[in-house]
């Protein structure tokens, strides 16, 4: 892959780790640890969908296997329902681990705005 990518990777999981740990603190004064943990359960499994994606994407993408692309997005969305189906018994954990899940994408959208700002004047 080339460094561009691995850079752009290697911040998401620094920004998301540092804002999930943030969120869950919090969540663990306002409600639970269990709703917490959950909250940095589906915000990891959002992590490593993105950068498996990232990965196959970068790896596969310039070469002649990027049919490859096709199966994994279908391997990835079995994991991302695979990890939810424990939580299925209770709706305020599948609250909790939709709002990590999204909580992925907002993060990468504000640090990608924070971060392009950085370089304009």
């Amino acid at each position: 892959m080339n460094k561009e990518v691995n850079k752009l990777l290697l911040q998401t999981i620094k920004y998301d780790l540092g804002s999930g740990l943030l969120i869950s603190l919090i969540i663990v004064l306002i409600s639970t640890f269990i709703n917490a943990g959950i909250y940095m359960i589906g915000m990891c499994v959002s992590l490593i969908n993105f950068l498996a994606s990232g990965y196959i994407v970068g790896k596969f993408l310039d070469k002649n296997r990027a049919w490859i692309i096709i199966p994994t997005y279908f391997i990835r969305m079995a994991f991302i329902i695979a990890t939810i189906f424990p939580f299925l018994g209770n709706m305020e954990y599948v609250i909790y681990y939709m709002i990590g899940f999204v909580s992925h994408y907002v993060l990468l959208i504000v640090f990608r705005i924070k971060e392009n700002r950085k370089g304009s004047v």
